[in-house]
């Protein structure tokens, strides 16, 4: 099709509303659609960056011969079985094996030294599936004693032994036995000493064991009296939660071990013929930080990193990340610091004015259930409410709630259109800005991408409001004592003041039911839960739909593992919700690029071929929001200033001032960056409309990069001095004296464009996203039109290969074929003040009242002045010496002093 073909084409779906209008002529129209497809490939290729790998450390194979089982009765291939007809993608499935074997062959079948490995997952990304796969393909090749350690509370053992049990247990080569709770009181049938350990038993023996100091030393009691039959056992041990409560709290210099984790270490190195302790945990700072590479748990012979589902919602999907300018999903809506005033006045037993923040949470609930089960959808649903740690609080929450809903029912009864229109007001403002093209701009690589079911008409789903709202109750139990659940919403307060029967004959913790397949009720259930530390971590809250989440926490794991809401949102991928303050989204946002960095950091060590017993994991910090430390104080008492490796550094400006004020620094910045490129010497034209100076002085460019004025919240650009300090000392040895210097834009030659002393560059656009922060930055999502890292080639501009994303890859191999693989890249980029989205976004409800500026999609930048955007792209350091070129200047962990005014101990005495 040529280009008046597809002008026509264009023209015809915009006479018949399916496209907007690309503009009055030709030429403005070629630009529109060269946009498009421009913000199409960017938004392709921050998916495929975003997609992690599975990641292994450690270079040294132990079991090499290990492969996957063949047969159709082994236990791994009936565990696959297992999850094949459970709907699993074979991709997941694939991932799960080719982690499973990995680890295997890193492991010992027979060894006096204990094997050590962590395993880097992530948060509520399906881990006990990982695990029941490596333990049922270590079965099969000879392991015969699975521990796995699981949390402390005794509703989570359960929960998770159960679930191991369901997964591996069915008829094949192996026969299965699963302990439960192992001691010197065990039955003789359980008893170590009667069972068969010995080579070629078709024996496997599961217990999964609380981390608490009776049963761990009654497990170990219970091995260590198998006596002679010892040198049989080839155990693996798979710590789940592995920072948790095993972690040595104790004086690391001293040989002092707090009780768990004495217990756990003497586990790990029984003398038997092969153990293996495998640490499971999607935080692992405390496990990198704590101890080194002795006597303790320290990962050293191995460290893998799971691979990310593309089903997963994980925290750059959900909070982005604007060093690689990946967009949120868009689904985080914010609660005010008036409501946040307000919630508090209701753990003092005031319902009189619940917050408006927390009243659309509920409703937007309701409406979610109302939904699903229109759909069908017969498994429970779920709405989180973690406010406070304090068992009083989450009384007075409770009683908020209940007063809400019956006001609701009340009003349902007394005035059903009045109801209606209120709760359809909140059902089509909520859904206005998320849809089905939304999810697929901001998460392009998910993996069910075709099978995302749009929202229903709320009329359609409006009759389901009856039998919600007619009864509202803990869960309740029949007349022989049997969990019962009804059709209408079950509060549940999940601590440990509501353990047992309460007055009402009802259970106030969560149990949910069975499956409709297994005799459970055949509709969605509605949970409502409250609650505090039981809820940060282990315990599943299914299908969640809404969360209103205030908690605040000076532990970024502690605060990343309260993330319920991130997973797996089969079916339902636009309903999730969440609420929460300016102030805790501002460490989402930065512990979600923390993250990202240290999944970068293990891919280097993976690449280098480093060993973990000779490095140590960096673990990244925020110099500003400096009392939100990695983990406690004391689960991290060797850290140190870390060392830092600049090469392979690539990060762009997304954050920028807005506002009172904002002109003068943008007109500033303007200013100081044309007399930085009149330094420069003579440009030419480069690639893509752009212009390049070539070679200039690292010191011209550490000199920018130190005057101009970046945005506080600019994670990597706000505080770039440890960068120059570094570049300073090691640029010539890393090859990073000379850069190219890059002003990029459109092909626009207007007046209006950015006049160079040799040529003019247009002006890009870029577009708002979401409202101004309470920081007073303005986000754009993404700066850098990825090609623009191949304008200073020489020669031909290149084109991505067969209409595919610019990765880093390509672009890295493309940048090395043309002669400037070696050199570090400034690339420059000035937005026009008045960009606008190319399709204006909706600023109305459905019901033609004004939308809050929150729930709108790409707005207008409305900038006071053109802003000129920043991006530098450093190649790895050339002769591959990582050693050669760290220093010590960047990331520095304050002392445990400064945290003396924060609840420091908040999460270990919660009492939940």
């Amino acid at each position: 099709m040529n280009e008046e073909d597809l002008d026509q084409w264009l023209s015809h779906q915009v006479k018949f509303q399916f496209w907007p209008s690309f503009g009055n002529t030709l030429a403005e129209r070629r630009q529109c659609w060269q946009d498009l497809v421009t913000g199409k490939q960017a938004a392709d290729q921050r998916a495929i960056e975003t997609s992690r790998p599975l990641v292994v450390v450690g270079i040294e194979e132990t079991e090499p011969g290990i492969k996957v089982p063949a047969s159709a009765k082994t236990s791994w291939q009936l565990y696959k079985k297992h999850l094949l007809d459970q709907s699993w993608k074979k991709t997941a499935v694939s991932n799960i094996e080719t982690s499973a074997l990995k680890t295997l062959r890193h492991m010992r079948l027979k060894s006096s030294i204990p094997v050590k490995g962590l395993i880097v997952g992530h948060v509520q990304s399906g881990k006990t599936a990982s695990m029941a796969g490596l333990i049922a393909m270590a079965a099969d090749h000879g392991w015969n004693l699975f521990i796995v350690l699981t949390g402390t509370l005794e509703n989570l053992r359960v929960q998770t032994r159960d679930r191991l049990f369901d997964d591996l247990v069915r008829p094949g080569n192996l026969s299965w036995r699963l302990i439960n709770q192992p001691s010197h009181n065990s039955p003789p049938e359980y008893q170590a000493r009667n069972m068969n350990f010995t080579d070629g038993s078709n024996d496997r023996h599961l217990i999964v064991c609380l981390k608490n100091p009776t049963r761990l030393a009654g497990l170990i009691r219970w091995i260590k009296e198998l006596q002679a039959g010892m040198d049989n056992l080839r155990i693996v041990i798979i710590d789940d939660e592995a920072d948790q409560a095993g972690i040595n709290t104790a004086d690391v210099s001293s040989d002092d071990r707090t009780r768990i984790n004495g217990l756990i270490v003497e586990l790990a190195n029984l003398s038997t013929q092969s153990v293996n302790y495998i640490a499971y945990t999607a935080t692992p700072a405390a496990n990198f930080l704590n101890e080194g590479p002795g006597e303790g748990l320290y990962p050293e012979n191995f460290i893998i990193a799971l691979k990310q589902s593309d089903e997963h919602f994980g925290p750059v999907q959900i909070f982005g990340n604007s060093d690689s300018g990946q967009e949120p999903l868009g689904i985080v809506r914010k609660v005010s610091t008036t409501d946040v005033d307000l919630v508090n006045a209701v753990y003092e037993g005031d319902i009189s004015s619940i917050p408006k923040s927390l009243e659309d949470s509920v409703l937007w609930f309701l409406c979610c259930v109302a939904a699903m089960r229109y759909r069908g959808f017969s498994r429970p649903v779920s709405m989180l409410v973690h406010t406070s740690s304090r068992q009083s609080h989450h009384s007075g929450v409770d009683d908020a709630i209940k007063s809400l809903l019956e006001r609701y029912a009340t009003q349902y009864g007394a005035t059903p259109k009045s109801f209606k229109r209120h709760a359809k007001e909140c059902w089509e403002r909520v859904t206005s800005n998320l849809n089905i093209a939304d999810f697929e701009t901001r998460f392009p690589m998910y993996g069910r991408l075709e099978e995302i079911e749009a929202y229903p008409d709320f009329d359609d789903i409006y009759p389901e409001f009856e039998s919600l709202l007619a009864e509202v109750t803990a869960i309740q139990l029949d007349k022989e004592g049997a969990l019962s659940y009804h059709r209408g919403v079950h509060i549940c307060v999940d601590n440990c003041a509501n353990n047992g029967i309460n007055d009402e004959n009802e259970i106030r913790r969560l149990f949910y039911p069975r499956s409709a397949a297994k005799g459970g009720p055949n509709f969605a259930t509605a949970f409502i839960v409250i609650g505090g530390g039981t809820l940060s971590r282990g315990l599943t809250i299914e299908n969640l739909v809404s969360t209103f989440f205030l908690r605040g926490s000076a532990q970024a794991d502690s605060l990343m593992q309260m993330g319920r809401w991130f997973g797996y949102r089969k079916g339902y991928e636009l309903l999730p919700r969440i609420w929460m303050p300016d102030e805790t989204l501002e460490k989402f946002e930065f512990m979600a690029q923390a993250e990202e960095d240290l999944r970068d950091e293990l891919e280097r060590c993976e690449h280098q071929g480093t060993k973990p017993s000779e490095f140590g994991p960096r673990v990244r910090v925020n110099p500003r929001i400096n009392w939100l430390r990695p983990t406690a104080a004391n689960r991290m008492q060797l850290a140190i200033g870390a060392n830092y490796d600049f090469s392979g550094v690539n990060r762009q400006t997304t954050l920028f001032h807005n506002g009172a004020g904002s002109g003068d620094i943008h007109r500033r910045n303007f200013e100081f960056t044309n007399g930085f490129l009149r330094t420069c010497g003579k440009s030419t034209r480069g690639g893509f409309g752009s212009q390049v100076w070539r070679h200039v002085p690292v010191g011209d460019v550490s000199e920018f990069l130190r005057n101009f004025t970046f945005h506080p919240s600019s994670q990597f650009f706000s505080d770039v001095s440890p960068f120059l300090a570094w570049l300073k000392e090691h640029a010539k040895a890393a090859g990073f004296d000379k850069w190219n210097v890059v002003v990029a834009g459109t092909h626009d030659k207007k007046d209006d464009g950015w006049s160079l002393p040799t040529g003019s560059v247009g002006r890009v656009t870029r577009t708002r996203l979401g409202p101004m922060r309470s920081d007073g930055a303005v986000s754009i999502g993404a700066l850098r039109d990825p090609r623009d890292l191949l304008a200073d080639l020489a020669g031909e501009v290149v084109k991505a290969p067969s209409g595919q994303p610019f990765t880093n890859k390509y672009i890295e191999k493309t940048r090395k074929d043309h002669g400037v693989g070696h050199l570090p890249q400034l690339l420059l980029y000035l937005i026009d003040k008045n960009s606008k989205p190319q399709t204006q976004a909706t600023d109305k409800a459905p019901d033609g009242s004004e939308l809050p500026i929150s729930e709108k999609a790409r707005q207008p930048l409305e900038a006071q002045e053109d802003i000129v955007g920043v991006s530098i792209w450093l190649p790895g350091a050339s002769n591959g010496k990582q050693q050669s070129f760290v220093t010590h200047v960047t990331v520095n962990i304050p002392a445990a002093g400064i945290y003396d005014k924060f609840e420091q101990a908040s999460e270990d005495v919660e009492g939940n």
